[in-house]
């Protein structure tokens, strides 16, 4: 309990003292981001096997909030935007580890709020605050529904009781398809990445709540009918991963391309919840880590070539960077193939559990996954080449290359890809036991409550 209240407590701390201090504001984050992490890594090294999902998003979120801090630009380090970083930070973290459903929907709401505040994260579209606001509205709603019944209000005591039924599921649904950005709600996404601030809408992004939500609660609570009707959200999530593959390939905004990009394999995540298999669900799970990391290493590396080379890059011709940026091309390569399922990444793993137990519960409509995939590693090299090959038509010739302190965590972010491929045990273990314990949760006898 300690330490969770340090991981939760920390960040929104020093939230509070870079807001009002207005100095060192990466600094600041810096420690706060590694206590955070500390703290997490010591909750998941106390956790039992096969209980330890919402500690290892903990730490992985934390490692990411902390490589946040050191790859974002100084031009975009400010006191407000570093204090939203926080803030979201402790707010996710506050989400994957409580047990209590009004907490969550506080957590839920909180994780938004800087992106709705002027001076912190706010982003000048409409979408993207549309979008969030409607997902905090249907689990304010579906909340609401199980608080009215009476009884207990916890995840582990309304587990297999279907509070609320189809209404409430509904809900939640509708909640996971407005924060995911699943189709139709997809615009969003895309909104958000061009016209906020790059490295935290990835990190808003890469929370993962909607997959967080059906992976804790819809599943653990009405366990009938998410195996009766998950095949419904399943197609849906499939259908957006090859839409906005499809979308992807003739996008030339460099945001945009990489938000369909996240969006498309972020989908897959919850297609491999959705599949009610053991194999399924732990390609999920993998694969959550995987997207997690590459996209945002993708993200802060565009961020990164916006700050040193103007930030109208386009996809529609060859820019030749990689001559004054080698390290950020070799980087922005690897990222980018680990993220679609390159022979010797982590995602070469999790691709592979994600098709064959999507096939195994959607023989037809599984093969769009494998589809949508190809098409992102069409688009994710399209993207490299225009950025980075050919010959730079203009008279620049200083070097811009990765610093020192950006260097050193987007190495750490390649090894994690890399060597979480070549030594894949280590964590599809931890999730298979995890997986197993989801998919349990849909085998309940005919006459359980809720059938």
């Amino acid at each position: 309990m300690i330490l969770t209240a340090i991981a939760i407590g920390v960040p929104w701390a020093a939230a509070m003292a870079t807001a009002l201090a207005r100095r060192q504001p990466r600094a600041i984050a810096f420690a706060a981001a590694l206590a955070a992490a500390i703290a997490s890594a010591l909750l998941l090294r106390a956790a039992p096997s096969g209980q330890s999902l919402e500690e290892a998003l903990m730490l992985l979120f934390s490692c990411l909030t902390l490589g946040a801090t050191l790859v974002i630009p100084r031009r975009d380090c400010t006191p407000g935007t570093m204090a939203g970083v926080l803030f979201l930070l402790g707010s996710t973290l506050l989400a994957y580890s409580t047990d209590d459903l009004r907490i969550l929907l506080g957590a839920w709401v909180l994780s938004t709020l800087p992106f709705f505040l002027q001076g912190w994260l706010r982003n000048a579209a409409w979408r993207p605050r549309v979008g969030l606001l409607l997902s905090a509205v249907a689990l304010a709603m579906a909340m609401a529904l199980i608080a009215a019944q009476g009884g207990a209000m916890s995840i582990a005591g309304l587990k297999g009781r279907s509070p609320g039924g189809m209404a409430v599921f509904g809900l939640l649904v509708a909640a996971v398809i407005f924060r995911k950005g699943i189709c139709p709600s997809h615009a969003w996404v895309a909104d958000a990445a061009e016209s906020g601030s790059a490295i935290p809408t990835a990190l808003l992004l890469n929370g993962h709540f909607g997959a967080m939500l059906v992976a804790r609660m819809i599943v653990p609570l009405f366990p009938n009918t998410a195996r009766d009707l998950f095949p419904l959200l399943s197609y849906l999530a499939l259908a957006t991963a090859l839409y906005v593959a499809i979308r992807a390939l003739t996008e030339n905004s460099p945001r945009r391309l990489l938000a369909f990009l996240a969006l498309s394999q972020s989908a897959c995540i919850l297609a491999g919840l959705e599949s009610r298999t053991v194999e399924g669900i732990t390609g999920a799970l993998v694969h959550w880590f995987v997207v997690t990391a590459s996209t945002m290493g993708l993200f802060g590396i565009l961020r990164l070539l916006e700050v040193r080379f103007g930030e109208n890059l386009t996809a529609s011709r060859h820019l030749g960077l990689a001559e004054h940026a080698p390290r950020l091309a070799v980087f922005f390569i690897v990222f980018g193939l680990a993220l679609v399922g390159l022979p010797g990444t982590l995602s070469f793993c999790s691709q592979d559990l994600l098709i064959h137990g999507t096939l195994a519960s959607h023989p037809l409509t599984g093969l769009l996954l494998p589809i949508a995939t190809a098409i992102n590693a069409a688009s994710v090299f399209r993207l490299f080449a225009r950025l980075f090959l050919g010959r730079r038509k203009t008279g620049f010739t200083a070097m811009a290359d990765a610093l020192p302190r950006e260097r050193w965590i987007l190495a750490a972010g390649v090894l994690f890809v890399v060597l979480g491929g070549l030594f894949p045990n280590a964590i599809v273990a931890r999730r298979a036991a995890e997986a197993e314990t989801v998919e349990h949760a849909t085998v309940t006898p005919p006459d359980a409550p809720g059938r």
